[in-house]
């Protein structure tokens, strides 16, 4: 039975004999095969309508042309390649990079801002039952694809190039051959299952073969995304209105083959599509390949370009094209030549989108925005004149221009240690004149309008670039204006992109995840994230999570001593808080403060939900101590029963980490531990019911000793609760 089906039990079932005959149910209709191709015949009507839809794709991408020439140019200029934006043209040839400095030390900073040093970057909201597993298993997902280096620098730094956001969500899965050693004794069959016998022990070779499935991110160009109407603030608005969203894509001849395979394309068009690839003409920007030059990498090979294309397509209820069916979304593949490659519903249960695109800078009416190095690539064009004209007026000085007197004899020779025999004002040397101050007065005042306007100070550098010292005053300054504008810079990363992009993860977890190969990854971990899992419909709703990682680095004196210092304002208050109707949980803070403290992985495991530690089958715990996890002991746990199952698994497969032997000690004990408690109830019935300690005839307890007061010292840098402000939170006295 596949998952989510559901079915009604029967009188008979139930145990109520053959009864009264069910009254017939309306059947559900079946899901709709999203793997079901749509281009149909060469002449279909789906045909004709993608038609009309690739001739608006190739006159948009016609129209953001100069756009993608200018994203070039400023790729240039970050990437401080001479072009023919200079105005002198002389024998230096030297690049000033101001803005490469720039916009590295914005991407330093936003990204420093975005992943805070606890590790803690993901926030579950508005709902009242935590998953701290599940989002444990989300920041696992985004250390394992390196999201900080690999997807969030790159994504600051072609957003502040080319004015625009631009990142693809998809899953992916990886094929592993794993090998292990396993030790046992000599197995025997007994009774037709194999029994460990006693003797020496074998050593064996076990190949296994697992799929391990994660969520991967592909930062895009913005040269190679195309949102048709161009006027539109979302891309849900303009699929909505009829619009498209293109991506272009190139593909090999592997990769042709692969989405053949795949059933992404047709049999017929991978052939063709192969056919022309050496006809192919490459007149759109490629800037993937600039850059790769620019590293000194010249590749070679033909490539086939491909536009992947999400618009709404008319279908009816069983999913085929229908002209006058409902709009649902599609995935198209345009080949050249106006060719369709295949067409099929969206493969993501969500039905959204995966691309993620934002401007930098919002401007109404507009979809895509202006790249920050368009206002200041010509004072970095100015800046790389002053310094190869003060270059080359030095270089020129260095071989000075000789003025000899006609009537004078002989030729002068330029050597080392030449005499010249000549009247007094026969000869003189001219000598051009110092533009150094000049040129470095014409770069100064470039990078000072630079900085500015990128919104750069002195605190993002690696070096001060003021002259002389600045005073403490100064520095708190740039501090409190660089924390403000990076908070305010990256507010459209964590909203528009960050947030919306761990939806998408917790969706594609939901829909691609193996929970099998999550709990042998992470074991009791593992086994909780199974059971926390997040339908798409209860995502962003029920279920928020956010990134929330730019907050963090504010919040540290709030972490600090404000939380405490809440805590102990607010218990004295319980009484009248309870009286008004309010309760009070300090577990949910002390939650919270560990995982920002620890990060959510660790934060999780210190503060355990006793809600989460239900009792576990003897063989899901055998699994998991195969596997080396520590499992916990739960005191509902039928000791007797797990002993036998955890004994039995013990004797035939061994225990090559050493967790079976501790776990059944554990088991033991917890027996042990029942068996006191259930003395002392009876000791204390027959007593007359009281306590032992406690009823007449008994010994009353003495005083007992306390334990040290801890004396633990603060972190470095920490606040002394006398000197905390408190953020408008009252102080309560100490007593003297």
């Amino acid at each position: 039975m596949a998952d989510g089906d559901q079915f009604v039990l029967g009188p008979a079932e139930l145990g109520g004999g053959a009864g009264p005959e069910p009254e017939e149910e309306a059947v559900s209709p079946a899901p709709v095969d999203r793997d079901r191709d749509l281009l149909g015949g060469s002449r279909s009507k789906i045909r004709s309508k993608l038609d009309k839809i690739f001739d608006d794709i190739a006159r948009g991408f016609e129209d953001q042309k100069d756009r993608a020439d200018d994203q070039a140019r400023f790729w240039e200029a970050y990437n401080c390649e001479l072009n023919e934006c200079q105005y002198y043209q002389g024998i230096a040839q030297i690049f000033f990079p101001i803005i490469h400095d720039a916009v590295n030390a914005r991407v330093t900073r936003f990204t420093n801002q975005m992943f805070p040093q606890g590790g803690h970057a993901i926030e579950q909201t508005a709902s009242d039952t935590q998953l701290p597993d599940l989002v444990g298993l989300l920041e696992h997902y985004l250390q394992n694809a390196h999201f900080e280096t690999n997807v969030m620098k790159p994504l600051c730094r072609q957003g502040d190039i080319e004015g625009q956001y631009n990142l693809y969500v998809d899953w992916a899965e990886l094929e592993r051959q794993v090998v292990s050693r396993e030790t046992h004794g000599p197995r025997i069959e007994m009774g037709g299952q194999q029994v460990e016998a006693p003797g020496e022990e074998i050593e064996d070779i076990k190949e296994e073969t697992i799929v391990e499935g994660f969520p991967v991110f592909e930062v895009l160009h913005d040269c190679d995304v195309l949102v048709l109407p161009q006027t539109v603030d979302s891309i849900q608005e303009a699929l909505s209105k009829g619009g498209s969203v293109t991506i272009v894509r190139r593909w090999t001849k592997t990769k042709i083959d692969q989405m053949e395979e795949g059933g992404q394309i047709t049999k017929a068009a991978a052939k063709d599509l192969k056919d022309a690839m050496a006809k192919m003409s490459q007149g759109e920007v490629n800037q993937e390949k600039k850059l790769v030059e620019h590293v000194g990498i010249h590749a070679k090979g033909s490539e086939a370009t491909v536009w992947e294309t999400w618009t709404m397509l008319p279908l009816d209820d069983k999913g085929a094209y229908d002209e006058e069916g409902r709009a649902r979304l599609c995935r198209v593949f345009f080949g050249p030549d106006r060719a369709a490659l295949g067409c099929k519903r969206n493969p993501y249960w969500n039905d959204r989108c995966p691309l993620l695109s934002a401007p930098v800078e919002k401007i109404a009416g507009v979809f895509k925005g202006a790249s920050m190095i368009a206002h200041v690539a010509s004072l970095q064009y100015e800046a790389n004149d002053a310094v190869n004209e003060g270059a080359d007026a030095a270089t020129l000085s260095a071989g000075p221009i000789i003025r000899q007197a006609r009537e004078a004899s002989g030729p002068l020779v330029l050597a080392i240690g030449a005499i010249w025999k000549a009247n007094q004002g026969e000869i003189e040397m001219m000598t051009f004149p110092d533009l150094t101050p000049r040129a470095v007065t014409r770069v100064q005042m470039a990078l000072q309008a630079i900085f500015q306007s990128l919104g750069v100070n002195p605190s993002m550098l690696p070096q001060q670039t003021r002259a002389g010292k600045p005073n403490q005053a100064q520095v708190a300054q740039e501090q409190a204006v660089d924390l403000l504008t990076t908070a305010e810079g990256v507010k459209v990363l964590t909203q528009q992109i960050c947030t919306p992009t761990l939806g998408w993860m917790v969706d594609l977890d939901y829909q691609f995840r193996d929970t099998e190969i999550v709990v042998r990854q992470f074991g009791d971990m593992g086994r909780q994230a199974e059971l926390e899992q997040v339908a798409p419909l209860q995502n962003r709703n029920g279920f928020s999570f956010a990134w929330r990682g730019a907050e963090q680095v504010k919040m540290q004196a709030m972490l600090q001593q404000q939380i405490p210092a809440l805590v102990n304002v607010t218990l004295p208050f319980l009484p009248q808080l309870k009286a008004e109707g309010y309760d009070f949980r300090m577990a949910k803070v002390f939650q919270a403060a560990y995982q920002n403290l620890l990060g959510s992985y660790m934060g999780s495991q210190v503060l355990i939900d006793q809600r989460h530690q239900l009792t576990v089958p003897p063989d899901e715990e055998n699994a998991m101590l195969s596997e080396g996890f520590e499992v916990h002991v739960h005191p509902l746990d039928q000791d007797i029963e797990h002993l036998k199952s955890h004994m039995a698994d013990f004797q035939q497969n061994g225990d090559p980490h050493g967790t079976k032997q501790l776990h059944i000690r554990s088991h033991l004990q917890s027996m042990q531990m029942k068996n006191a408690a259930a003395m002392q109830q009876q000791m204390a019935q027959r007593g007359g019911g009281q306590p032992p300690g406690g009823g007449p005839g008994q010994p009353q307890p003495g005083a007992q000793p306390a334990g040290p007061r801890p004396m633990g010292k603060r972190p470095p840098g920490a606040m002394h609760p006398d000197r905390a402000a408190g953020g408008g939170i009252v102080q309560m006295p100490r007593r003297n």
